[in-house]
């Protein structure tokens, strides 16, 4: 009998297992989660598993359904893998989505002889992947995938602790991160001669992925005062991908700024200009860490605040992700909450910009008050009806005894990731002798930033009373700012904002505490 681990986040399981037994049905028999819609036939090529040793060489089935970069970092189909002797396996979240909004360009499929280039964001939850022009940075292919280290928890603290604790952990984080690379990579679905086109990649990320991605100590990022063992950049980076691409391309991590601001944030400043402006202006990456920018004209100040995975629609009772079916806007309409999905499908869940926006409507139509408190001649149960194609097809009551509802601890994930955010622009802007009149630009980014409704956002106080003609939603603000590092002229730009940027640590604000508490208010906060 050979001995089988199994890992899900911190739970491990052990069994014995028969030689040659199938990996797929030893899963099955332990009921653990493992995604099989072709019920284990090898069709589907779903059931993708993480393998760190003891299993038989891939079949031609699984060679079939798997790319050479999966293959690299040990991905197998549980439903063909077979045990040759005492193994280790990984279950993973390993599901690719895409909702990269931009505009594309096709001119890489007639004008060959151009080189081509990636841009990677490795963020906390998503992970994106651009394809682009390395003679004028145009982007050309965008796709996202989920960062499977979230087996190990929605938050970097926990990330960061295993892989303090064990380095056995921080390996599993490191190939888990170059896994998730590769699943967003593979997810924009080039041809082999577009693949040998790419030359550079560049890979931008918040210090805690950039630490775990590089395989660098982690031990000073994740106590008091968090600073990072690095914050270089790392300009031969292809070690960490080898198996992914070739050894022709050159791989590239830009600097850091400081232990709570990354080179994400880093390329956010470069794609909106706060190195060659002369107004005021903000900009807010919003996702399970908030990264804030604000600059004067002159100086530029940075900061990062734990949000929460609330705006990634996590940790919501009945949070989604960007798919189909998920709510992403709300509306009152003859009494009604009359909900928006993606696609007009059915809907499953509320995505961070349905519940904000749900949240807003119900505050508007004083179900909910601005402490957060739903009123008690009001329960959760709120009839709504769902559009489709301009009209109405569905309608069911929002209960928890229903599919789908909005909790009290709904309401407060949201005042919390929303009172950090408001702390943070409002410590910066006064930091910097600036008010919400003299803001002439405030951009929200980021998955969420980047399609939230902005009239929402300011009434509910995610962001100070500015002037609504000021405000803009630019999805992929770091992705697209990681294009523009690409080429050496860019790369050498990006070191040159770090140098400028300034990091400021909120945990030793004596004012964001008071901020923050006043930040969590339901209403659009006052000049």
């Amino acid at each position: 009998m050979a001995e089988l681990e199994i890992i899900i986040g911190d739970r491990v399981e052990n069994t014995k297992v028969k030689p040659y037994a199938l990996l797929g049905d030893v899963i099955a028999q332990l009921e653990l989660p493992l995604e099989q819609p072709c019920a284990g036939r090898g069709t589907c090529g779903k059931c993708k598993v993480l393998n760190e040793g003891g299993m038989l060489p891939p079949d031609e089935i699984e060679r079939q359904h798997l790319t050479d970069g999966e293959l690299a970092v040990g991905n197998r189909l549980a439903c063909r893998a077979r045990v040759a002797g005492d193994a280790r396996v990984v279950l993973a979240p390993i599901v690719v989505y895409s909702n990269k909004n931009f505009k594309a360009s096709s001119r890489y499929k007639r004008q060959r002889d151009v080189p081509l280039g990636l841009a990677i964001d490795l963020g906390s939850t998503t992970v994106a992947a651009f394809l682009t022009m390395m003679d004028n940075g145009e982007v050309c292919a965008g796709a996202a995938s989920l960062n499977q280290q979230t087996l190990y928890g929605a938050d970097v603290i926990s990330r960061l602790s295993a892989a303090k604790n064990n380095p056995a952990d921080a390996q599993r984080l490191h190939r888990l991160a170059v896994s998730s690379i590769n699943q967003a990579i593979d997810s924009l679905k080039l041809s082999k001669n577009i693949r040998r086109r790419i030359e550079q990649v560049v890979i931008v990320c918040n210090p805690a992925m950039h630490h775990l991605l590089a395989e660098l100590p982690v031990d000073s990022l994740a106590r008091t005062p968090f600073q990072p063992y690095s914050t270089a950049a790392i300009v031969d980076a292809w070690p960490m991908m080898e198996g992914i691409l070739p050894e022709s391309t050159r791989v590239a991590l830009p600097p850091l700024i400081g232990g709570f601001v990354g080179s994400d944030a880093l390329a956010c400043l470069a794609y909106f200009g706060f190195d060659s402006t002369t107004q005021p202006m903000v900009a807010v990456d919003l996702g399970t860490n908030g990264e804030v920018l604000v600059t004067d004209g002159e100086r530029i100040l940075t900061a990062s605040t734990a949000a929460g995975p609330a705006f990634e629609g996590v940790n919501i009772s009945c949070g989604s992700r960007a798919v189909d079916g998920a709510i992403t806007s709300a509306a009152f309409d003859g009494g009604q909450l009359t909900l928006q999905t993606i696609n007009d499908e059915p809907p499953i869940g509320l995505t961070g910009s349905g519940l904000l926006s749900v949240a807003h409507v119900l505050r508007s139509g004083q179900v909910i008050e601005a402490s957060g408190r739903i009123k008690t001649n009001h329960s959760p149960i709120v009839p709504y009806s769902v559009w489709a194609n301009g009209r109405q097809v569905n309608a069911i009551p929002l209960t928890p005894e229903r599919s789908l509802y909005l909790s009290p601890w709904d309401i407060r994930e949201l005042q919390t990731a929303k009172g950090a955010i408001l702390a943070s622009i409002n410590i910066l802007m006064h930091r910097l002798n600036l008010c919400p009149g003299d803001i002439r630009r405030l951009i929200l980014t980021g998955s969420f930033g980047g399609q939230i409704d902005v009239e929402a956002a300011r009434e509910i106080g995610l962001i100070p009373p500015v002037d609504l003609e000021v405000i803009e939603n630019i999805p992929n603000g770091a992705g697209l700012g990681a294009a523009s590092f690409l080429s050496p002229s860019g790369f050498e730009r990006a070191i040159r904002i770090a140098e400028m940027a300034e990091q400021v640590d909120l945990d030793t604000d004596p004012d964001f505490i008071d901020q923050y508490v006043q930040g969590m208010v339901l209403a659009a906060a006052v000049n």
